[in-house]
């Protein structure tokens, strides 16, 4: 079964790989920490977990899907394009194999009438004044089963099938008729994809060009390889910085810059960077991603650290120092966001978005100037992964007002002085 498959990773150790590793003979799936894979032993519901997976790794891992050869560091993250293989998959089991239509002319009493040769090539009868052709010369679409096409479409669906087919189905297609020759094979869906206007088939010989490009010189072989990254916190990071955040955020980037003595010059540093900036009724949020384990350990030594809880103070003060950025009354606000799966956290209703506290700087507290500001009570707030997975390709208005409400609702006791 698919879910014999499946392992979702603890994120500890060696256990930190997110995608799909095959070591040549059983395929292994790794969720990221907090997903909550169906319950249900139904090859239907995973098999949309499966594909929610790769999809989001296809997004926003650093894979490059165009080189050739199977990648077997983990470190990194994979070359081989997963998509490419499910797309062959899926347009043959919608339109089956590729198949040249090559045109045929034959005299003929019947059939669509060329003009143009039948002119030229046969004798008009002629009666008074009137031209009559007893025979035409006719054409008709005759379907090429051995052009090279068809036959490197063969090859690209065989291989995707053993290697990917069985996300889908146990249907295995018959072997290829022709011997692997990447050369050959690639000039050729160079040549055809200059010359094809059909997107649906330009689009099919991409993929194939990406596959034959992507397979090893010996062609058909179960060799070991891997789709997936062992960083997946930058995903967890795009991912929220695509939903909840703005695009201009270098804006809200905090500078500095060296003066040296005895020198005019100056030099600047690199900036501070905070991952996501999320704007919601003039009000600012300086958010951090940490892909952190808290969501599914509870355990406090899992929550961010005081470096990175006085980083976003830093960025709090920085927004607060410039009137540019904000309006008189917008109010800055500061929030980790952590992963979990919110089934896990059934017994206190958790939602998709999930208050754990908050976090503050001992060195603020007790201020002579007054009350403390918000932003220097940093809010914890746990997201389903699944649920930042279904929503990561655009931002989410909804999201975005859940996020802001949770944070100032714990933020409310915390307002500047009157």
């Amino acid at each position: 079964m698919l879910k014999d498959r499946c392992h979702i990773n603890t994120n500890r150790e060696a256990d930190t790989f997110v995608g799909l590793e095959f070591d040549g003979k059983d395929y292994k799936v790794s969720f990221p920490l907090g997903y909550a894979i169906a319950n249900e032993d139904n090859d239907k519901l995973l098999r949309e977990d499966l594909l929610l997976l790769f999809h989001t790794l296809a997004l926003y891992s650093n894979q490059q899907d165009s080189k050739s050869g199977f990648v077997h560091n983990k470190n990194a993250a994979t070359d081989t394009p997963l998509y490419a293989y499910i797309y062959i998959i899926q347009d043959f089991v919608t339109r089956g194999y590729y198949k040249e239509g090559i045109v045929e002319y034959a005299s003929s009493k019947r059939g669509k009438i060329h003009w143009n040769r039948t002119i030229k090539q046969k004798k008009p009868v002629i009666q008074d004044t009137d031209v009559y052709y007893l025979d035409f010369i006719t054409k008709k679409n005759v379907i090429n089963e051995n052009d090279l096409i068809t036959l490197i479409h063969q090859y690209c669906v065989y291989l995707s099938f053993i290697r990917f087919g069985w996300l889908f189905t146990d249907y295995k297609p018959p072997k290829p008729q022709i011997l692997f020759h990447r050369q050959w094979f690639s000039a050729a869906l160079q040549e055809k994809l200059c010359r094809t206007f059909n997107d649906a088939n330009k689009t099919l010989f991409a993929n194939m060009l990406k596959i034959i490009n992507n397979e090893p010189d010996e062609g058909i072989k179960h060799t070991s390889f891997t789709f997936g990254t062992n960083r997946f916190e930058y995903a967890w990071e795009k991912m929220i910085d695509t939903v909840f955040g703005i695009s201009d955020k270098q804006r809200y980037f905090p500078k500095t810059k060296w003066k040296l003595l005895g020198s005019n010059r100056e030099y600047d540093n690199s900036q501070l960077e905070p991952d996501t900036i999320m704007l919601h009724n003039n009000n600012i949020y300086v958010l951090d991603a940490k892909y952190y384990k808290y969501g599914a350990t509870k355990n406090p030594f899992d929550l961010p650290k005081s470096s990175s809880i006085n980083k976003q103070i830093t960025y709090g003060e920085y927004i607060d120092a410039q009137a540019d950025l904000k309006n008189p009354d917008s109010v800055i606000y500061n929030a980790f966001l952590m992963p979990f799966d919110k089934n896990e956290w059934a017994g206190e209703n958790a939602g998709t978005l999930h208050y754990a506290g908050e976090a503050v700087a001992l060195w603020k507290e007790n201020k002579s100037e007054g009350r403390d500001k918000e932003y220097e009570h940093i809010q914890g707030v746990l997201l389903d992964v699944k649920h930042l997975m279904q929503i990561a390709e655009k931002r989410s208005e909804t999201d975005i007002r859940q996020l802001a409400e949770i944070i100032e609702e714990h933020c409310r006791d915390y307002g500047q002085a009157d």
